[in-house]
């Protein structure tokens, strides 16, 4: 994320991976094939130079999941004046930090990843509303 680069898979199953640049016309490329006595994969290729510009921005990272912003921004939720962070500080914040540009609705699912553990989710909330109801009467 750091570097704004993006990859895509090209081909994938139980026995074989082959990762490739966004951009078509780049270089970029992984190979790895899984060995047979363990679960994880060896890497058989990869071509580590872009001929893509890297400083091209992209509209949504691919890479950067709402639960690893989440992760990111989950130490550095409390702000200094006091209030929670609000998802327009999620999406500075990784222009800044990452140079990256994401979407208002991946930096509100980022924030509801981390609120989750303390508040809940929104179904455990939706039960506790008739206790709720039956304390206002």
């Amino acid at each position: 994320m750091r570097q704004n680069f993006e990859w895509k898979v090209k081909r994938s199953n139980k026995t074989m991976l082959h990762l490739v640049c966004l951009m078509d016309n780049c270089t970029w490329k992984l190979r790895a094939v899984r060995r047979d006595e363990g679960t994880y994969f060896q890497v058989r290729s990869f071509v580590n130079e872009h001929t893509c510009p890297l400083e091209e921005i992209h509209r949504c990272h691919r890479q950067a999941s709402s639960v690893i912003i989440g992760e990111v921004v989950a130490h550095r939720l409390q702000q200094q004046d006091g209030r929670l962070m609000r998802p327009k500080d999620i999406i500075v914040d990784m222009k800044i930090m990452y140079g990256i540009q994401i979407l208002y609705s991946k930096a509100h699912q980022a924030l509801q990843y981390v609120l989750s553990p303390t508040y809940g989710t929104h179904e455990e909330t939706f039960k506790l509303l008739p206790l709720f109801g039956y304390v206002l009467d």
